[in-house]
């Protein structure tokens, strides 16, 4: 039994390419500093004594800064290459963490919201484009799989940091330690990784370059395509509210604070750095990466409704994330995976982007109509809505996965 649990994993991890490992370890970093998002609702309710609709708004900045910095960084990527792309967001990340703070009023914070959105997301698209560069089509899903492991592990680790210093120090240090880590993490990037573009858009002659442009789709006239960033969007407005009304659930209504709040969402990171490469590597196997998107969306919507269950037992919050981890482990790396065999080097950038701006899209709605909710209908009915929400995706999922298999 153990040799078969060691061998499961070795196998899972073997063949990944050095520079996906590479870029795992840099998001590691940075998202180890990613102390301000998840305690940004507490923030200015609390700290600021902003309304729930107030901070509501000001998180949809964020959704707008973020559908902004995806489609701007999948343009650049797609024109002056990936390297680029990631290293001077990180820059331009740290050096918004630095000045936020000096922001106070509603719409000073708004507007570095947005700013600070547009900065960091511009990172995501480049950052996929570049995974699915230096990985094979066999082995693609794992190493997206890899790059969450990674964020989510830098999640394990900042959530947790990040209570502990609100709770110790005040709120002013998530920032500062935001911003440390997105310079080191600059830093490492420079010195490791290589700017490859101008070499590979060399190596390809023009007419294999012409011959490449020509066989691309557009995505925007990929309608297939169009429909799955729909499903994503919907699936994302569900999974969203684990950084916005979750944290504001466990506190409100279960009665923890803000290191045990840390810890708790924590768990979500814990989960997929010990789960989701084995699962991913079982789940390859079968090559029908709808179904498995179908379940994990499924799975989505039991997670909310584990909410629903009437106490105020802190393990609800433990029961809620395990069974929502599940959900994303299952559907999130074989989305990416699937964008990316979608696409070709000339489109990659594109794709990347709105597949990043269905995500930064309902992050524009999700704070809002997540607290008016709350506001209208109470924490239960929105975990019925959001229940609702993952079976719509399955169901949906479903759908699309018999349409692409009949192109």
């Amino acid at each position: 039994m153990l040799q078969n649990t060691i061998t499961l994993y070795k196998n899972a991890y073997a063949g990944l390419s050095r520079e996906v490992w590479l870029l795992s370890f840099i998001s590691l970093i940075n998202r180890a500093g990613s102390m301000v998002f998840p305690f940004m609702t507490i923030y200015l309710t609390q700290s600021l004594n902003f309304s729930f609709k107030e901070a509501g708004v000001i998180m949809s900045f964020f959704g707008l800064g973020s559908v902004a910095g995806a489609y701007i960084g999948g343009w650049l990527t797609d024109r002056i290459g990936d390297f680029k792309v990631q290293f001077w967001s990180l820059i331009a990340t740290s050096f918004v963490l630095f000045f936020i703070l000096k922001a106070q009023t509603f719409w000073g914070i708004a507007f570095m919201a947005f700013l600070l959105s547009v900065t960091a997301d511009a990172f995501r698209p480049a950052n996929k484009v570049a995974v699915a560069k230096y990985s094979k089509p066999e082995n693609r899903t794992r190493s997206f799989a890899l790059l969450r492991l990674a964020l989510n592990m830098g999640f394990a680790i900042g959530p947790a940091m990040g209570g502990i210093l609100a709770a110790w120090k005040g709120y002013d240090w998530l920032f500062y330690a935001d911003a440390l880590t997105c310079l080191a993490a600059a830093f490492i990037f420079r010195i490791t990784m290589k700017d490859d573009f101008k070499e590979r858009q060399k190596a390809q002659n023009k007419t294999a370059l012409r011959v490449n442009q020509e066989l691309a789709t557009s995505p925007y006239k990929d309608f297939n395509f169009l429909f799955f960033l729909f499903i994503i969007g919907l699936l994302a407005f569900a999974f969203l509210q684990f950084f916005y009304t979750i944290p504001v659930f466990f506190k409100q209504q279960l009665g923890l604070d803000e290191s045990q709040i840390g810890i708790f969402m924590g768990l979500n990171g814990l989960l997929i750095m010990v789960l989701e490469m084995p699962l991913v590597y079982l789940a390859e196997k079968k090559n029908q990466p709808f179904k498995i998107m179908a379940i994990g969306a499924f799975l989505v919507g039991i997670g909310f409704l584990c909410f629903l269950i009437p106490t105020n037992w802190a393990g609800i919050a433990a029961l809620g994330i395990l069974v929502l981890t599940l959900g994303e482990i299952y559907y999130m790396p074989f989305a990416s995976a699937w964008v990316a065999n979608r696409s070709n080097e000339s489109n990659r950038g594109q794709y990347m982007a709105l597949y990043s701006m269905s995500w930064a899209t309902a992050s524009v709605v999700a704070p809002a109509a997540g607290f008016q909710m709350i506001e209208s209908l109470g924490f239960n009915g929105l975990w019925l809505v959001l229940c609702v929400v993952g079976l719509i995706g399955s169901l949906a999922f479903w759908i699309v996965g018999r349409r692409v298999d009949m192109e």
